[in-house]
C-alpha cells in the first residue's frame, strides 16, 4: 500500500499550531492597537486640559508687548509662575511658550518662557530656564518649525504630533496664544515623554502574548486529544481494516479467503456509518466474486457451445472447392463470414439431377443463435423441397411451399430473404425467384458485371399463401453470376458510409476476368479496405458461378 508522507495526525497538529500562532499574532496586534489608541486618547485629553487651563493665566496682549520690547511685565511673571506650578504638578517633560520665526536649520524659534520645577532650579537653573527673546539654535528641525508656523495661522484648538528627540519619544500638544484681536503671538507647547508609555505598552503586549500562548497550548492539547480520540484513532482503525482487506484480495480467487477485520467503531457519527458501509462492502464483494465466478463458468460453457455451434453451422455449408470437380461446364465458389459467433446468412448449391444445378442465397432476420437455428430449418426445407421437385423445377413454387412450412409455429416471428435459382447446365438457362432478396449481378463477356433487377416477393415466413414470380436469365460461355446478402452492400466504415451497390459492382468489374474464388476474395479485400477498423455489424455472404 502507498505510504503517505503527511500523516493525518501531523497535518492536524501543524494546522492547529498554525491556527494558534495566527490567533496569537492577531490578538496581540489588536491588543497593541487598542491599548495604544486608548493611551494616546488619554494623554491627548491630559495635555489638552492642561494647555486650555494654562491659556486662562496668560495675557496675550501683554505677552505680545513683552516679546516686542524684550521686557518682562507683572503679567509675564504671573504666567511664568503658573507654568512653573503646571510643570511641578504634572509629568510634562517641557512646558514652554515659543515663537516660530522661519524654516532655517537653526535659530528658527524664539524662546519666550518655560516652566521649571524646584528640583530643576536646584540642579541647574541656567540649563532649564530660557531667556526672553533668546534663539533656540538647532533644538528644532525645519519640519518641526514648519509645524509650529502652521499653528500660528490656525485656529485656537489644541493639535498634537509625535517626534523623537534627544530627550526621547515625545508627544507634543500645541495651542496658539492669541491677543485681543485674535492674532497668534506665540505657541504654548507641552511635551510628554512617551518612552515609559511605550515600555508599559510592550509589557502589556508581552503579558497578553504569554497568556494567549498558555491558553492556546491548553486549548490545542485538549483539541488534539479530542480529535485523536474521535477522529484520528477511528480513521486509523478504518485504514488498517481497509488495507488488510485489500492485501487479502490481491491475486485471490477464493471469495471466502477475503477477510475484513471489524474496525469496531462506536462513535455514533459519520465514521461509524463509514465503518458499517465498509463491512457491508466487503460482504457485497464476496457475493459479487461468487456470482462472477458462476457467470464466468457459465460464459465459458456458452462460449464452448457457441464454438461448437459455429463449427456445426460452417459444416452445414458447402466448403469443399472445387465443389464438382468432375463437371467442367461451370465453376463456382462461396464464402460466409458471420458477424457474431453464429450467423443467419447461408448459401447452398446442389445438383437436383445431372442437368440441373440449384443455387441458394438467403439472409435470416436477426443475429446470433435464434437466426442460426432458423437458418438451419430454412436451409433444410429449401434443399429437401428442391430435390423432391422431380421434373417440376419451378423456383417460385418451391419458395411458396417452403414459406407455408416456415409460417407454421413461427412464434419468434423471424423471416428470411431468399434468392433461389435453378440452372439448366446443358442450355445455360437460369430460372430464379426472389423472396425479398438482393438483386443478383450478372457478368456478360465484353460488358462487365451489372445488376439484374428481378421481381421480388415478400420474405419467407411473413404470412401463408404467398406466390412468387419467376425470372429467366440466359448464361452464355464465359458469363458469370454473383449473388450475395446485404452484409456486402451495407458494410459501413467509421464515417457511417455504406459500401453500396455501386462500389460492389466496380469491385466485381476489377476482378471480372478472374476465377470465382478470385472474384470473391478480391471483392472482400475491397470491402475490408473500405471498412478499415470499423466493426462488422452484419454477416457477409457471397457466391459466384462462372458458366463455361
Amino acid at each position: 500500500m502507498k505510504k503517505y508522507r503527511n500523516p493525518l495526525r501531523r497535518s492536524i497538529l501543524i494546522g492547529c499550531g498554525a491556527f494558534i500562532v495566527l490567533l496569537c499574532v492577531t490578538l496581540s496586534a489588536l491588543g497593541f492597537v487598542t491599548y495604544y489608541l486608548g493611551m494616546i486618547e488619554k494623554y491627548q485629553t491630559y495635555i489638552g486640559d492642561a494647555l486650555e487651563l494654562a491659556l486662562t493665566e496668560i495675557d496675550g496682549d501683554d505677552l505680545k508687548t513683552c516679546i516686542e520690547t524684550g521686557e518682562k511685565s507683572a503679567a509675564f511673571q504671573h504666567a511664568q509662575d503658573y507654568l512653573d506650578r503646571l510643570k511641578e504638578s504634572n509629568d510634562f517633560t517641557f512646558v514652554c511658550i515659543v515663537k516660530p520665526l522661519n524654516l532655517n536649520e537653526s535659530d528658527n524659534m524664539m524662546d519666550v518662557m518655560a516652566g521649571v520645577t524646584q528640583a530643576e532650579r536646584e540642579e541647574n537653573e541656567e540649563f532649564y530656564s530660557v531667556t526672553l527673546g533668546g534663539l533656540t539654535g538647532e533644538n528644532y528641525s525645519p519640519d518641526v518649525a514648519g509645524y509650529y508656523l502652521d499653528r500660528m495661522s490656525g485656529g485656537d484648538y489644541v493639535s498634537y504630533y509625535r517626534n523623537r528627540t534627544t530627550f526621547g519619544y515625545m508627544y507634543t500638544g500645541l495651542v496658539p496664544v492669541l491677543d485681543s484681536s485674535g492674532e497668534a503671538v506665540a505657541i504654548l507647547a507641552a511635551d510628554l515623554n512617551m518612552d515609559e508609555i511605550i515600555q508599559t505598552l510592550f509589557r502589556y503586549i508581552l503579558i497578553l502574548l504569554i497568556e494567549i500562548i498558555i491558553l492556546a497550548a491548553l486549548f490545542l492539547s485538549a483539541l488534539y486529544r479530542w480529535i485523536d480520540r474521535r477522529v484520528i484513532h477511528p480513521m486509523t482503525k478504518l485504514e488498517q481494516a481497509a488495507n488488510g482487506f485489500v492485501e487479502s484480495s490481491h491475486g485471490q480467487e477464493d471469495p471466502e479467503a477475503l477477510t475484513l477485520r471489524n474496525p469496531d467503531i462506536h462513535t455514533g457519527d459519520e465514521l461509524e456509518s463509514l465503518s458499517d458501509a465498509l463491512i457491508t462492502m466487503s460482504h457485497d464483494m464476496k457475493r459479487f466474486m461468487k456470482n462472477l465466478l458462476k457467470i464466468s463458468a457459465e460464459k465459458e460453457r456458452i462460449g464452448a457451445e457457441l464454438n461448437v455451434a459455429t463449427q456445426i453451422q460452417a459444416d452445414m455449408l458447402p466448403r469443399i472447392f472445387p465443389a464438382f470437380p468432375e463437371r467442367s461446364e461451370f465453376d463456382l465458389y462461396a464464402t460466409m463470414s458471420p458477424a457474431k459467433e453464429v450467423g443467419g446468412d447461408f448459401y447452398d448449391f446442389f445438383l437436383i439431377d445431372e442437368d440441373h444445378l440449384a443455387l441458394v442465397m438467403a439472409d435470416v432476420s436477426g443475429k446470433g443463435v435464434p437466426a442460426a437455428l432458423f437458418m438451419v430449418i430454412a436451409k433444410t426445407l429449401l434443399k429437401n423441397r428442391a430435390q423432391a421437385a422431380g421434373t417440376d423445377l419451378h423456383p417460385g413454387k418451391i419458395l411458396a411451399d417452403v414459406n407455408n412450412r416456415l409460417c407454421e409455429g413461427n412464434e419468434a416471428e423471424l423471416f428470411v430473404t431468399v434468392w433461389l435459382g435453378i440452372l439448366t447446365i446443358s442450355t445455360g438457362e437460369l430460372i430464379s425467384a426472389s423472396a425479398g432478396h438482393e438483386y443478383p449481378a450478372v457478368y456478360r463477356k465484353g460488358e462487365g458485371f451489372a445488376l439484374v433487377k428481378d421481381r421480388h416477393g415478400p420474405p419467407l415466413a411473413t404470412f401463408e399463401g404467398l406466390r412468387y414470380r419467376e425470372d429467366e436469365i440466359k448464361l452464355n460461355h464465359g458469363d458469370a453470376l454473383f449473388i450475395y446478402t446485404d452484409g456486402v452492400t451495407e458494410a459501413t466504415n467509421g464515417d457511417q458510409e455504406l459500401f453500396g451497390e455501386e462500389r460492389m459492382v466496380n469491385a466485381l468489374n476489377v476482378y471480372a476476368e478472374k476465377t470465382p474464388d478470385e472474384i470473391i476474395r478480391g471483392t472482400r479485400h475491397d470491402i475490408d479496405a473500405f471498412v478499415k477498423d470499423a466493426p462488422q455489424f452484419d454477416d457477409i455472404t457471397m457466391l459466384c458461378l462462372r458458366f463455361q
